[in-house]
C-alpha cells in the first residue's frame, strides 16, 4: 500500500532497473576503493592513488554488468513479484487494513476498509483515527488493542451510522519509523444475526415455560434436556430433580411402552396424540396424550426427541362421565328433552328413548318442535303459564300437570325444567325431565281418600270430620250462623259383636252408615270416629226444630230391624247433640259436649237423644256432690297410700316404691285418682291433698325403716299448683325434719308441663331440691312438652316413661322407637330411666334388652296397701330376670 491519497500497489513503488543499477554501480565502486586502498597495505607494497582510483573504475565498469544480471535482476524480479502478490491479496481482502503512524495518522487503507466505512481513499488518509472512533470507551480499547488479540468496538461513519467491527491490532518498523497496523472486520450484521438468535431463543424458552402443555426433550441416549413448568406441574418432578437424568414418570411397565414409542420416534416416525398412562411422583397413575418427533443436527442426524404432552385424565374421566350419562339417560325410564332457548322458536333438539314411550310421539315427530308441543293437555292452562314463566326468567321449577298422549288419553305429567347455563351464565338450552306419574297419583289419591275415610263404611273419618267442622264454625262465626254436632253411638253393640262375630258387626257397622247418610240434606256430613260411634254436623241450621227432625229420623230408621246373614236384629243408638256457639265455640270443645250430652241419653235408658246443656247440669251437680265430699274425706281420714313396688332391672330387687292415693269412700268404695285428682285442682284442694300425701308416705317410708325393712327410697307426686307455691322447699324440708326421713330416701315427681313453665324459677326450685339430696324424676315422659335445651338444665336423676308407651310396646313399632329413644336420650343426659306399667314379659325382656335400668307394674305387682307392701319386703320377694 501507497502512501498517497490514491491507493498504489507495492510494485509502482518499486524501484526502476535505471535507478537499482546506478545504486548497484554506486555500491561497488566503493567497495572496489575501499579494496584498492586497502590492498597495498596487505600486500606491503605502494602504489600511487591514482592508480587505485583507475583500477577501481576499470573493475567496477567490468563486474557491474555481470552483478546486475547473474543477480541483481533476478533479486528484484522475485520481490516484484511478491509485493504485486500482497498488494492483490490487500486489495481482495474482505476484512479492512488500515495503516496508521503513531499519531493516529491514516497512511493507507484496502478496499475493504473503505467499503466498511462507505468512503473513499481521499477521505481516509492523513486523517486521525479518533476522528471516526470517537467514542471515548472505544478509543481507550484501541489505544490498548496492540496487546490484545481482539477487540470489538463501535465506530461511527461519517454519515453517522455505525458500524460494529472485530479489531486486531499490530505493530511494525519501518524505515525507521513504528507504524501501526489494523485488520478490521464487518461484524454488524453477525452480532444482529446473533442477537436475532438470542432473542428467538430467548422467546422459544418463554414459550417452552409458558406453555399449558409438558413439552420434554430427551436426548439420543434417553437423558431429559428439557423439562417445563408443565411438566412439573404435571407430573410432579422438579426440573432439577430430571434434567440430565432417564424419564421418570413411568413404572416397569410402562417403561417398555416407553422405550418401544422413543425407539420408534428415534428411526425418524414421530407421532401425534397417542394417549397413554404415565406415573406421576405421588404414585397416581394419569392418562396423557403425547406427540413427539425427532431432533436433528446439522448434518441431518437424529440427536434426541421432542415430545409435547397433554394431561388428559380429566378428559377421560368427563368421557367415561358422558358415556355413562349417555346410556344412563337413554336407559331411564323418565323422558329427558333438550330444548334450545337461543332462539324464540325454543325447539326441541333431543329426546331419549323413554319420551316416545311416555307420549305416544316418535323421537323425528318430537325434534324440531317447539316445547309446547309435549304439553299439549295444558297448554291454555295456568300450568303452562307458570311454565313460560319460569323459561322468560330463566329459572327452574317442577310442574304437574294432566297432559295428553299422541292417542288422545290423558296421563299425569311431572316435569321438571332446568336451565344449561354457559361459562359466561348465559342460559342457550333447557333440561325437561317428564315422568308419567299417572299411577302414583291414583295411588295419592287413594292414601288421601283412605287418610280422610273411613275403611269400613266409606265415611269421612276423624281427619276429615274435624277439617269439616272446622270450615264449617269459621264460616259460620263470620256469617253469625247456627250449627249443630250430633255424636251417635249404637247401643249394645259390643253384645252383637261378641255373639255374631266381627264380621257380622262390620256389615251392621256398613248398613248404619247407609241408614244415617240417608237421612241427612245435602251439605250435611256424617262421619264414623271410629268402633260403633258416628257423628253428623248440620251445618246451618233455622232451629232447634230441624234437628229435633233429623235426631228423631235417624233413631227411628235405625230401630227398624236389619237382616244380616239371615238374623234379624234389632238396633238403637243414643245421640248427643251441641250447637254452636251456644255450647262452645272450637271443633274439640263442641265434640267433647256431644259426648257427654250422648252418654248422658245412654243413661236415660238409651234410644233417645239429649242437649248438652241437660247433660252439663247433672254434671254440675255431680261434682258438687264429689267435691263436697272429698273436702269430708280429709277431715274423716277418707284418704290412703297404696304403694308400687319399682325394681331393679339389673339384680331384679325391689328398690322403691310410688306412693299412690286412694279414697275410701263410705258408700262409693274404693275411688282411683284418675277421678278425684282433676276434681281436687280444679276446686283447690290439691295443695292440701299433696302435703297429706309427702306426710304419709314419709312418715310410712322411716317407720318401715326403724322396724328394720331395707332402705328404701319412696317417690310422691307433686301437683303443678303444689310445685307452684313459694314454700313448696321449706315445706319439704319441713316434712323430712318432722318425719325423721333422710332426704336421700325420698324422690318426687313431676310432669313435664309442670317445669316447662317459668322456666327460671323452675330450676331455682329445682336446685334448693337437689341441694337437699332429695332425688327428682319427670314422671310420665313423652305425654307432655318438653324443650331438650332446657331438660338438660334441670338436675333430674330419672325419667318415667309413661305406660301408654309402654302398653303396646311389642306391637307399636312407633312405642318402640320412641321407649328407645327416651332411653338412650336419658343416658346421653346422666339420667336414669323407669318405665310404668309393665304388665307383659316381652316388654320386660325389651326393657331390659335396652338397658332401662328400673321397672314397675303390674307385671310384678300392683300398687298394694302399707300392710301388704311391707309383707311384700319382708319375704324379699324378687323379680326373676333368668328367663325374662
Amino acid at each position: 500500500m501507497s502512501p498517497s491519497h490514491e491507493p498504489q500497489s507495492s510494485a509502482a513503488s518499486f524501484p526502476t532497473p535505471v535507478r537499482m543499477f546506478i545504486q548497484v554501480v554506486v555500491v561497488l565502486f566503493f567497495l572496489e576503493m575501499l579494496v584498492m586502498f586497502l590492498l597495498p597495505y596487505l600486500q606491503l607494497k605502494s602504489e600511487g592513488a591514482a592508480e587505485n582510483f583507475a583500477d577501481s573504475v576499470l573493475l567496477t565498469i567490468l563486474s557491474a554488468p555481470l552483478l546486475w544480471h547473474l543477480i541483481v535482476r533476478p533479486l528484484r524480479g522475485i520481490a516484484l513479484m511478491e509485493m504485486t502478490r500482497a498488494d492483490t491479496v490487500l486489495e481482495n481482502m474482505v476484512d479492512g487494513v488500515v495503516v496508521f503512524d503513531t499519531t493516529g495518522v491514516i497512511e493507507s487503507v484496502n478496499a475493504a476498509f473503505l467499503a466498511i466505512f462507505q468512503c473513499r481513499a481521499d477521505e481516509m488518509i492523513g486523517r486521525k483515527m479518533d476522528s471516526f472512533v470517537h467514542l471515548q470507551e472505544n478509543a481507550a480499547r484501541l489505544d490498548d488493542a496492540a496487546s490484545d488479540t481482539e477487540r470489538q468496538m463501535i465506530w461511527t461513519r461519517a454519515d453517522g451510522s455505525t458500524v460494529e467491527v472485530d479489531i486486531s491490532v499490530s505493530t511494525f518498523s519501518s524505515e525507521g519509523m513504528v507504524r501501526t497496523v489494523a485488520i478490521v472486520r464487518d461484524i454488524t450484521e453477525r452480532n444482529r444475526e446473533r442477537r436475532h438468535l438470542h432473542e428467538t431463543n430467548q422467546q422459544l424458552h418463554a414459550l417452552v415455560q409458558a406453555s399449558p402443555l409438558a413439552i420434554v426433550a430427551l436426548d439420543a441416549s434417553g437423558m431429559v434436556t428439557t423439562w417445563n413448568r408443565a411438566a412439573e406441574h404435571i407430573f410432579g418432578w422438579s426440573s432439577e430433580e430430571v434434567i440430565g437424568a432417564p424419564f421418570p414418570a413411568c413404572d416397569e411397565e410402562m417403561r417398555i411402552e416407553h422405550g418401544r414409542v422413543r425407539e420408534q420416534v428415534m428411526t425418524g416416525r414421530p407421532f401425534t396424540n397417542l394417549e397413554l398412562q404415565r406415573l406421576r411422583k405421588d404414585g397416581r397413575v394419569i392418562d396423557v396424550s403425547v406427540s413427539a418427533a425427532p431432533l436433528f443436527d446439522t448434518s441431518g442426524g437424529i440427536t434426541g426427541i421432542m415430545s409435547i404432552i397433554a394431561d388428559i385424565t380429566s378428559r377421560k374421566r368427563s368421557e367415561t362421565d358422558l358415556r355413562l350419562f349417555k346410556r344412563a339417560i337413554k336407559a331411564t325410564d323418565n323422558g329427558i328433552t333438550i330444548v334450545d332457548v337461543s332462539t324464540q322458536e325454543r325447539r326441541i333438539i333431543y329426546v331419549n328413548p323413554a319420551v316416545p314411550k311416555i307420549t305416544g310421539y316418535q323421537a323425528d315427530e318430537v325434534v324440531g318442535k317447539d316445547l309446547g308441543f309435549l304439553c299439549a293437555g295444558e297448554r291454555d292452562g295456568a300450568t303452562f303459564a307458570r311454565i313460560e314463566a319460569a323459561l322468560k326468567e330463566n329459572g327452574e321449577g317442577r310442574f304437574l300437570f294432566r297432559n295428553r298422549r299422541k292417542d288422545g288419553s290423558f296421563f299425569w305429567n311431572e316435569l321438571f325444567l332446568g336451565p344449561v347455563r354457559d361459562e359466561k351464565g348465559r342460559v342457550g338450552h333447557y333440561i325437561a325431565v317428564m315422568n308419567d306419574v299417572s299411577e302414583r297419583k291414583r295411588f295419592e289419591e287413594q292414601l288421601v281418600y283412605l287418610a280422610n275415610h273411613d275403611a269400613l263404611t266409606g265415611l269421612p273419618n276423624r281427619n276429615l270430620f274435624m277439617d269439616r267442622l272446622g270450615q264449617v264454625l269459621a264460616y259460620n262465626a263470620r256469617t253469625d250462623r247456627q250449627a249443630c254436632v250430633m255424636f251417635l253411638d249404637l247401643d249394645h253393640f259390643k253384645v252383637i259383636n261378641d255373639t255374631l262375630g266381627h264380621p257380622c258387626g262390620d256389615k251392621l257397622l256398613q248398613t248404619v252408615a247407609r241408614l244415617i247418610s240417608g237421612c241427612l240434606r245435602t251439605g250435611d256430613t256424617v262421619a264414623r270416629l271410629g268402633g260403633d260411634e258416628f257423628t253428623v254436623i248440620l251445618p246451618n241450621i233455622a232451629g232447634s226444630h230441624e234437628i229435633v227432625a233429623v235426631a228423631e229420623k235417624i233413631l227411628e230408621i235405625i230401630a227398624h230391624p236389619v237382616e244380616l246373614d239371615g238374623t234379624e236384629l234389632f238396633v238403637t243408638a243414643s245421640i248427643g247433640i251441641t250447637l254452636f256457639p251456644a255450647d262452645g265455640s272450637t271443633v274439640d270443645l263442641l265434640l267433647k259436649n256431644a259426648d257427654t250430652a250422648m252418654y248422658h241419653a245412654k243413661e236415660q235408658g238409651r234410644n233417645n237423644y239429649q242437649f248438652f246443656s241437660e247433660e252439663m247440669n247433672r254434671l254440675v251437680f255431680e261434682r258438687m256432690f264429689m267435691e263436697t265430699n272429698l273436702r269430708r274425706a280429709l277431715d274423716r281420714q277418707e284418704l290412703l297410700l297404696h304403694y308400687q313396688p319399682q325394681l331393679d332391672l339389673s339384680t331384679g330387687e325391689v328398690i322403691g316404691m310410688e306412693a299412690l292415693v286412694r279414697w275410701q269412700h263410705p258408700e262409693l268404695g274404693l275411688i282411683p285418682p284418675v277421678r278425684f285428682i282433676p276434681l281436687a285442682e280444679e276446686c283447690g284442694l290439691i295443695t292440701q291433698l299433696g302435703e297429706w300425701v309427702l306426710r304419709t308416705a314419709c312418715r310410712q317410708n322411716r317407720q318401715w325403716q326403724e322396724e328394720g325393712l331395707s332402705p328404701l327410697k319412696v317417690a310422691v307426686n307433686i301437683s303443678a299448683r303444689q310445685f307452684r307455691q313459694h314454700n313448696l322447699v321449706d315445706l319439704v324440708a319441713r316434712v323430712l325434719e318432722e318425719t325423721g326421713l333422710e332426704p336421700g330416701f325420698l324422690e318426687l315427681e313431676l310432669t313435664e308441663s309442670i317445669i316447662m313453665k317459668d322456666l327460671e324459677q323452675t330450676v331455682r326450685t329445682l336446685r334448693d331440691l337437689e341441694a337437699m339430696g332429695i332425688s327428682l324424676a319427670i314422671d310420665d315422659f313423652g305425654t307432655g312438652y318438653s324443650s331438650l335445651s332446657y331438660l338438660q338444665r334441670f338436675p333430674i336423676n330419672t325419667l318415667k316413661i309413661d305406660q301408654s308407651f309402654i302398653r303396646d310396646l311389642s306391637t307399636n313399632p312407633d312405642d318402640n322407637a320412641i321407649v328407645q329413644t327416651i332411653i338412650v336420650m336419658a343416658h346421653q343426659l346422666g339420667m336414669k330411666v323407669t318405665a310404668e306399667g309393665v304388665e307383659t314379659e316381652e316388654q320386660l325382656a325389651f326393657l331390659c334388652n335396652h338397658s332401662c335400668e328400673k321397672m314397675q307394674g303390674y307385671y310384678f305387682s300392683k300398687p298394694l296397701p302399707a300392710d301388704a307392701f311391707a309383707l311384700l319386703l319382708r319375704e324379699r320377694k324378687k323379680l326373676p330376670l333368668g328367663q325374662p
